[in-house]
């Protein structure tokens, strides 16, 4: 008996690859020879084509992830069909050699935005640009309506780091269009691989005006939060530094998605506002490669443009959690909002978004509808998108 047990420690101790098994990571198939940059090959091609290029030449595939190199051992799959393309690996890493269990191929870079409105994700690809126009129409449930209209940009720094700005003017009813402020953000991914949660942290410095804190943040307790009327608050200037806790998780094509987001006033009395948002969202169809072949879907026509297979939809819910006064929900005071969430994916770098939302509580709008058009694209060689 004791044989046996001391059998069954020491091939437990033999077999330490038993508890690394599921390890994953997000990255892009390079070849060997290039490695993070295919620039230096000096060709006018993309880097997938550049890969098999090399790949053909000799150099082995390799996984790029968070600027490391990982060489990969892959009995069940091709690799070729995954050249230049954003992957998720999944196997047991023996050194600098990751031995491949399960590999994917993540969304398009048009599909693969932050799907929500209010909420935030994912962030940008390293090296790409993300760019949206964001009209908004609040219908106010006492007084004048309320029009927005925003421009954002955000850039992948890093493939965990990423940075923009987004500006705004806007309308009330009656009144001449004005301008709204400025916004500048970051946001980081503290963890470099897939867990049950991911936690991104993210601060935005907002230069704006009392109208566009009051009508376009949700943090705190509606309109006690607002100093005078819309009038006047639009030329009030207001400085704030937003501050949030992010946590995501992907199970297939099912995104869940929870913000923690502090508000906090940079001229006196400086006190915090709070508030939340959660989301859940059903990525488009053509997303979900988790049982497909990929030597059959290099082969696959894209979808038609219209299609099922490009919709992407969901259900968005933010609102108020008081301030450092008095923290938590009070519903009759604070704004909360629900309401679907839907994306539509034009081609592999435009998509578009729609949210209708309504309010919940008595000091909420009755309706706001918000809609985007979305542009993700490579800047220079860095990152490229998925080739169908």
């Amino acid at each position: 008996m004791k044989f046996l047990i001391l059998s069954a420690g020491l091939s437990v101790l033999a077999a330490p690859s038993a508890f690394a098994a599921g390890q994953t990571w997000k990255g892009t198939i390079s070849d060997q020879m290039c490695g993070t940059d295919h620039r230096s090959m000096g060709h006018n091609m993309t880097d997938r084509e550049c890969a098999l290029m090399c790949a053909k030449a000799g150099s082995p595939l390799v996984l790029v992830s968070s600027g490391n190199i990982y060489q990969l051992t892959s009995p069940a799959a091709d690799l070729r069909d995954y050249a230049g393309r954003t992957v998720k690996v999944t196997g047991e890493l023996m050194g600098d050699t990751i031995q491949v269990s399960r590999i994917l191929a993540t969304a398009g870079p048009a599909e693969g935005m932050n799907p929500y409105f209010t909420g935030i994700n994912y962030p940008v690809p390293q090296g790409s640009l993300m760019a949206m126009f964001l009209p908004d129409y609040q219908a106010a449930r006492t007084g004048a309506n309320f029009v927005t209209a925003m421009g954002m940009a955000e850039y992948g720094i890093t493939s965990r780091w990423t940075a923009g700005l987004m500006v705004e003017g806007q309308e009330i009813g009656g009144l001449p269009a004005t301008y709204g402020g400025v916004r500048f953000n970051t946001y980081f991914d503290l963890l470099p691989h897939d867990r049950l949660l991911h936690l991104t942290l993210y601060g935005e410095y907002e230069d704006l005006n009392q109208a566009s804190l009051y009508k376009m943040e949700i943090s705190g307790f509606g309109g006690e939060d607002l100093v005078g009327p819309l009038a006047l608050a639009r030329h009030t200037p207001a400085h704030t530094f937003e501050q949030r806790a992010i946590m995501y998780h992907d199970w297939g094509r099912t995104n869940l998605t929870f913000n923690f987001v502090s508000e906090t006033a940079l001229e006196a009395p400086h006190e915090n506002a709070f508030g939340y948002m959660w989301g859940v969202f059903r990525q488009p169809r053509g997303m979900d490669m988790g049982g497909m072949d990929m030597g059959d879907m290099a082969d696959m026509p894209a979808s038609p443009a219209f299609s099922s297979a490009r919709l992407g939809y969901g259900l968005e819910m933010m609102g108020g959690l008081g301030n450092t006064r008095q923290f938590g929900f009070d519903w009759h005071r604070e704004q909360h909002y629900l309401g679907p969430v839907f994306s539509y994916a034009l081609s592999p770098r435009w998509s578009v978004h729609l949210e209708p939302t309504f309010g919940l509580s008595h000091v909420s709008d009755a309706f706001v509808l918000r809609f985007g058009i979305g542009y993700m694209g490579s800047v220079g060689k860095q990152a490229s998108p998925m080739h169908r």
